[in-house]
């Protein structure tokens, strides 16, 4: 399980940061940003949490070692759980805040990033 995972009141605290500086920012970038309600700040870290747990879960009720990979249950795990946790706490936000085209881009760019990130950090040890 990935240690950035289990950090869960420090993604609060961080969902309590960008809604205090939400209003600046999308002024400053002229870009709409979304504050996250508080049923969001909770259910957003715990479902990547709980999406990572499940995933192990499923890993190891199909015969893989610890650490070994099962492509796109590894990179969506969190994401998948996360968006589900997310939808179920605070759904008027998340229909706002998750169009189709976003949750897309997210489950399409999400995988990517993961093995990009990956690999850079291999090539750098």
């Amino acid at each position: 399980m990935a240690r950035h995972r289990r950090r869960n009141p420090r993604r609060v605290a961080l969902a309590l940061a960008l809604n205090a500086v939400e209003h600046a920012a999308s002024d400053a970038l002229d870009v709409a940003l979304p504050a996250f309600p508080p049923a969001a700040m909770v259910a957003l870290p715990a479902g990547a949490m709980l999406g990572d747990v499940l995933a192990s879960f499923l890993k190891r009720r199909t015969g893989r070692e610890r650490g070994a990979a099962f492509p796109l249950l590894d990179q969506l795990d969190f994401v998948v759980v996360a968006l589900a946790l997310a939808a179920v706490a605070a759904p008027a936000w998340f229909g706002a805040t998750f169009t189709l085209d976003v949750v897309v881009a997210i489950l399409v760019l999400t995988p990517l990033l993961h093995v990009l990130t990956n690999g850079i950090a291999t090539c750098s040890a």
